[in-house]
């Protein structure tokens, strides 16, 4: 059986260009005590082996890390497909593949050689893979769906199979890719040598899915294997052991941010015979190099070393004197200007310095319907609205958006508890609840304040709340079931109700909670009003279970109405009116996909003239902001409002009256 092809993966074959500004040379600073010698290149690096060397670079900022592991990448990428004309890279999940988004962009975009990639994965959750849990899910919607590797060489767990025969199949397929001989056999181990490994690692220690003192971390015969009680959701696994990762080429171990900081700690220091070994220190390549790629931050946990042992770095190239002083000068800076604020809690400060170190928002189309800007504003700065504003984000990946949103939420939450002590939440159902996966990740699940979070829907099918089609089960399933939100502030809509007394009741709800000051009336308006809505829209232009031509869109009165013949289906549904929904502090309209395009034309278009506007452009609000996160599909057919369309064009900038326009 040709197992290449039956694990075959869906990669687009499209090159997309990464938007992302390309920043300033690589500025690190290597610990001697975790290397001996000047540091090398990747194009340097041993492919075979190099017994058993070992690497740790720190850089000051996330993306001058990034910048370093796409160049160490392709660099190794170039040198294996010289050598022996393929390159194998397992991958692993979490925020190591919003770290590899510079080796998709310029220069590296270009310049691998895709086709020469085989690709596979250190662990994966027993999930489908079009879950959000999923590690190919992830890889695909940061990494791959971005750059040309050939699907059948994407390897891909099978997900149709239960935990082990998953993993049973998984190493049968490394095992007639050693016959094929696109992988060989250590001659000292006698298990397959992958050229690269880019791996992350928990705040426990752990690596790929081999978890402290779990007994799956002395497994030394299976190449592949599986746990079913992991510690870290979703209990069921499969992962590579120990002997198959100890005998690659390279490992690039990357962690950013202070959350695993006492863990690199521990693993660089010092090992102490009397105390149990995390799973990370467990690495031991036999002929191999393992470089560790951190930020300023991962580090903080570590022991300060003395200014002599630090050696400034440009470009691989030592420059011992003058840029150790520099590199001592610029960490004195950053800590001047990341000086603590005695006004702000300590913990909020923290995240958000890690959110935004984690996860910069990525360049974009920014501005109103005729107005775009050069960069991309702080969420905070949109969580003050004021006169009805209006801004469009523009993205290259759903992923990007993805990254974005969670930000954007987690920095409206932070401001609104610091100011007032809660936060109200409403949510939509359909793609919406999957674009909010990056929020239920690291730093986000360890930094919002869940506690002070209200959750409402601005609609809901009157189904079981364990219907599929259930807004409420939707938004359980993929994003509630996943952070700490009190189950008492989750206001889901009664299911035992039909339409009309369902809707009765989620009124008096809220009203109840106006007269608790949980919510706040509008002074203008009369109607409550929301921190944020989270919407999406239909290809109709629809919000809410608001329909285009529906009398239903001019209900003025009621906070929460019912509809019986929906022109979706289910036909019964209850529904926020457009008072309340135009009564909001905050709006974040997401859409994704070519679907929806011709309606976010219409909807970024020119309103006047038109007696028959869609729903979505009946948004507007009195004293809030709408900030419209689209990717670059459902951007695609907008133009602007004075008639003057842009599309692509083989300028990366032109400007228009003014405006600069970056073309995609």
């Amino acid at each position: 059986m040709d197992y290449k092809f039956r694990h075959r993966a869906p990669v687009s074959t499209a090159i997309l260009p990464s938007l992302r500004p390309q920043s300033s040379p690589v500025r690190l600073c290597v610990g001697t005590w975790a290397m001996a010698g000047e540091a090398a290149s990747a194009a340097d690096l041993p492919v075979g082996a190099a017994g058993g060397q070992r690497e740790h670079l720190v850089f000051q900022t996330v993306d001058e890390l990034c910048i370093s592991l796409a160049k160490y990448t392709a660099d190794l990428s170039e040198k294996c497909v010289r050598e022996k004309g393929v390159f194998s890279v397992v991958l692993s999940g979490g925020y190591l593949i919003d770290c590899l988004w510079r080796l998709a962009g310029s220069p590296h975009a270009e310049s691998v050689d895709w086709a020469k990639w085989h690709v596979f994965w250190v662990d994966e959750r027993v999930v489908p893979r079009d879950h959000v849990e999923s590690n190919y899910n992830l890889a695909y919607d940061g990494f791959l769906s971005q750059v040309p590797v050939p699907g059948e060489q994407v390897y891909g767990i099978n997900d149709s199979l239960p935990a082990e025969d998953a993993s049973d199949d998984y190493e049968a397929c490394l095992k007639q890719l050693v016959e094929t001989g696109v992988l060989k056999l250590s001659e000292t181990t006698g298990f397959p040598i992958f050229d690269l490994m880019l791996l992350g690692m928990g705040p426990d220690g752990h690596i790929a899915s081999l978890f402290p003192n779990h007994p799956l971390i002395k497994e030394n015969t299976r190449w592949v294997t599986f746990i079913k009680d992991s510690p870290k959701p979703p209990p069921e696994r499969i992962t590579f052991t120990f002997p198959v990762i100890n005998s690659s080429a390279n490992i690039a171990m990357v962690v950013a941010g202070p959350g695993e900081a006492a863990a690199v700690s521990r693993a660089l220091g010092p090992q102490d015979g009397g105390s149990t070994l995390l799973p990370v220190q467990m690495i031991s390549l036999e002929n191999g190099k393992l470089t560790w790629f951190t930020d300023k931050q991962a580090v903080s946990g570590s022991p300060r070393l003395p200014s002599g042992n630090w050696r400034g770095m440009a470009r691989g190239k030592e420059k011992n004197g003058i840029l150790q002083s520099r590199c001592q000068r610029e960490e004195d800076n950053e800590d001047e200007r990341h000086r603590l604020d005695p006004q702000v809690p300590l913990q909020a400060q923290l995240s958000r310095r890690r959110a935004r170190a984690l996860y910069p928002l990525a360049p974009l189309h920014r501005g109103d319907t005729c107005s775009m800007a050069d960069e991309a504003a702080s969420a905070a700065a949109a969580a003050s609205p004021a006169g009805g504003q209006r801004e469009l984000l523009v993205f290259q990946s759903v992923n990007d958006l993805c990254v974005s949103l969670a930000r954007y939420t987690a920095d409206l939450s932070d401001k609104c508890v610091r100011e007032k002590g809660a936060f109200s939440v409403v949510l939509s159902g359909g793609y919406l609840i999957d674009c909010l996966r990056k929020l239920v990740e690291s730093p986000y699940a360890e930094s919002v304040d869940w506690a002070k979070w209200h959750v409402f829907w601005v609609d809901e099918r009157a189904v079981r709340k364990d219907h599929v089609v259930n807004n409420y089960k939707l938004a359980h399933d993929g994003f509630l079931s996943k952070v700490q939100v009190p189950a008492e502030q989750v206001y889901g809509v009664n299911d035992s109700l039909p339409a009309e007394a369902a809707a009765e009741e989620y009124e008096a709800c809220l009203k109840q909670l106006v007269k608790a000051g949980v919510l706040k009336l509008s002074a203008a308006t009369g109607f409550p009003i929301f921190d944020l809505m989270l919407l999406g829209m239909g290809p109709d232009g629809h919000i809410a279970s608001l329909f285009p031509n529906h009398p239903l869109i001019k209900e003025n009165t009621q906070w929460v109405t019912f509809i019986k013949d929906s022109p979706k289906p289910p036909p019964q549904r209850i529904t926020f009116t457009f008072p309340v929904i135009n009564s909001s502090a905050n709006i974040a309209m997401v859409v994704a996909g070519p679907g929806e395009a011709a309606a976010v034309s219409r909807a970024l278009g020119d309103p006047h003239g038109s007696s028959n506007l869609l729903p979505v452009q009946m948004i507007s609000l009195e004293h809030g902001k709408i900030t419209w996160f689209a990717d670059k599909e459902a951007r695609q057919r907008c133009k602007r409002s004075d008639g003057i369309g842009y599309s692509r064009s083989p300028d990366h900038t032109r400007r228009i009256l003014g405006t600069v326009f970056v073309s995609v």
